[in-house]
This record gives C-alpha cells, sequence and structure tokens, in this order.
C-alpha cells in the first residue's frame, strides 16, 4: 500500500500554466513631479496589451554612472482562451536616487527594421 501511495503522488498529472516572459515596447513616459535626492519620482511607462493575458512582470534596469536603461518585461500566459485585445496600459517606475544631479533615461521603444534598438530618452534634473 506504501509503494502504491508514492507511486500515485509522483504522477504528474497536475495542470501546467505555461508561462512565456517578453520584452515590451514603452510607447511613452510620463514624468511626475520632480523631487529632491533620496526621495521617489515617479515615472509612468505606457505600453500596448495585445491580449488579456499579458501582464506588467517587472523592469529590466541597467545602471551605468547616471544613466538609465529601462527596458519592460511583461508575462503572458500561453492559454488557447486569451482574447486579443489592443489595449494602452501603464506602470510607474520608482526612482529614488541617492544624489541630485542630471539624470538621463533611455527607455526601450522596440527595435527599427536593422534590428537596432529604438529608445525615448528624457533627462531628469534632481535638485
Amino acid at each position: 500500500m506504501l509503494a502504491g501511495f508514492f507511486t500515485y503522488s509522483c504522477l504528474d498529472d497536475e495542470p501546467t500554466v505555461n508561462v512565456k516572459y517578453l520584452f515590451a515596447p514603452i510607447d511613452s513616459v510620463q514624468i511626475g513631479e520632480i523631487k529632491p535626492a533620496r526621495q521617489v519620482t515617479e515615472i509612468r511607462t505606457f505600453y500596448t496589451r495585445n491580449n488579456e493575458c499579458e501582464t506588467f512582470f517587472d523592469y529590466d534596469y541597467t545602471i551605468t554612472g547616471n544613466e538609465r536603461t529601462v527596458t519592460m518585461l511583461i508575462s503572458s500566459l500561453q492559454a488557447n482562451d486569451c482574447l486579443e485585445i489592443t489595449e494602452a496600459d501603464f506602470h510607474t517606475l520608482q526612482f529614488r536616487p541617492e544624489q541630485s544631479g542630471l539624470y538621463t533615461f533611455r527607455f526601450w521603444n522596440g527595435n527599427d527594421q536593422d534590428g537596432q534598438p529604438i529608445f525615448i530618452i528624457r533627462e531628469i534634473e534632481i535638485p
């Protein structure tokens, strides 16, 4: 009986959900009130959802000196019943610099026909 229990518990009959992670082009950027160093300045990043199974997952955020490169990651459930939509959505990036100064943000907006990245570039002067 014990052997039967272990055999049954190891069967792979659990439903699985496949999730795919994708880079989503950032369509536009809206910078909120610019706060002093060590306080949060909110930056809204807008993107387009292509189906109801896509949702914001995280940012890929690279820092080089005072330059920030931001790419948006979305998760997409791989299901047959996802309704196709074209819907604008946004997520808010919380920027909390430790020092004042000029910061350059490069938001990934997709690639051109040659496969080269396109960026929306914004500069923020932190008091």
